[in-house]
Formats: structure tokens, sequence, C-alpha cells
């Protein structure tokens, strides 16, 4: 790729997708943080858009570029989802595919019922405390800047204690960089794959989750000792 990342420094942030989410993202930090920014994505236009930023653009499948450069980033280097699919889950898919076959499944209902669930395009589940559209600045405060609703567990607490018979789950927290905006580490992944390998679950649910949204994604493994 020619970006030099065997010598990034921990704080360094990765945006995968350069569409609308991506390019907010890119502008945000570019003005809240010195850190180098990296912006993937397999679309020319969309980069060429970014030209006036202070970030260095890759043109590449931004799964696939994770995948490929994974053991370069350190733990604390900061991945924000931009796309539409569960890249933690593609990712962890194909960060495995050597080791375990990965299947998705359907994700099993739950009692009592996931609030707000809507079935995502690709088979996973989107769970949200809100049924409206919030403010694309939200900084997910204790009470709902809309409702005035006072959060009493936020999401990824509440999809952490997740008790679903025959499945295991684990849940990444996507933490606010900005108001409206959130990723999480590198780190955080290898944590997810340890845990699949090592977990003895052959069911599990994969979630990422922030104070209000999150999804779901379910899967079954084979090629384990257990399967």
């Amino acid at each position: 790729m020619g970006v030099g990342l065997e010598q990034i420094d921990g704080d360094a942030v990765f945006i995968i997708g350069a569409g609308h989410f991506g390019a907010r993202a890119g502008r945000i930090l570019c003005q809240r943080c010195n850190a180098r920014i990296f912006v993937v994505d397999p679309d020319t236009k969309g980069l060429s858009a970014l030209a006036d930023l202070r970030v260095e653009r890759i043109q590449g499948d931004g799964i696939q570029f994770l995948l490929d450069k994974f053991d370069c980033l350190k733990d604390a280097n900061t991945i924000v989802p931009a796309l539409p699919h569960h890249l933690a889950y593609e990712w962890l898919r194909g960060f495995l595919r050597q080791e375990i076959k990965i299947q998705q499944t359907a994700v099993p209902e739950t009692r009592p019922p996931l609030p707000h669930a809507l079935s995502a395009s690709e088979g996973s589940t989107l769970v949200s405390y809100a049924d409206f559209l919030c403010p694309d600045d939200c900084p997910e405060p204790l009470y709902c800047t809309v409702t005035g609703e006072k959060r009493e567990l936020p999401l990824y607490g509440l999809l952490r204690n997740l008790r679903i018979p025959g499945f295991e789950a684990h849940i990444i927290r996507s933490r606010q960089l900005a108001p409206g905006l959130g990723g999480y580490r590198a780190g955080d992944l290898r944590e997810a794959a340890h845990r699949v390998m090592t977990g003895g679950a052959r069911k599990w649910i994969l979630g990422t989750a922030c104070k209000c949204h999150g999804i779901l994604t379910a899967f079954e493994t084979k090629g384990l000792a257990h399967s």
C-alpha cells in the first residue's frame, strides 16, 4: 500500500469507508486530533472528495485492507466503521478463516425482546434505544437529547448481559471520538478473535454497540475441537 504502516503510532486512526459517514469522520477528526488518519475505500471518487483533508487515502476494499495489514496495527489504533456491513464480523470471519469456518446464522429471538430490533440487509440485526432519527452530533448524554429519557443502562451493557440458550455473546463497545462519531480499537478485534477461538462455544453472537445503538451478528463455528 505504500503507507508506512510498520511505523505508525498507537494513536493512528483508520476510517473504513469514504462515503457520507466516512467523509464526516475524516473532517471531524482532522479538526480534533493531530494523529495520522487513514481513509480506505475502493471508490476513487469518494477518496478524491477528501483531497482537501489531512488524511492518507488508500484505495481498496476496507475489510481486505484490515485483513492484509492487521499485523501492522497496534492494539491502541482506532478503527472507525463507515460502511454498510458489520465490519467486526466480516473481519473476524476473514481473520480466522485459516483456523475455523464461520457460518452466519439468524440472530435468535430474545426474551425480553431487544429494543427496536430491525433486520439488516446482510442478515445482522440492528438494535437501538431510539425509534427516531438521532441528531448527527449527539454526545451520548445520560439523558436522551430528544426525549429527555434517562438511559439507566448503556446499550452495550444490556447486550453484554444477554443470556441466550446455546449462544455465547461477545460485545465490542464503540466509544465516542466526538459527538456522533464512534470507533473501537484494533485490540478489541484481537480480543474477539481470541475469545471465539478459546471460548469453547460453537454458536456465537458478535455485537458492536455504543450507548444507544448496536448491531448483532450470529454465527456458528466449524473446525474447532468441539465442532
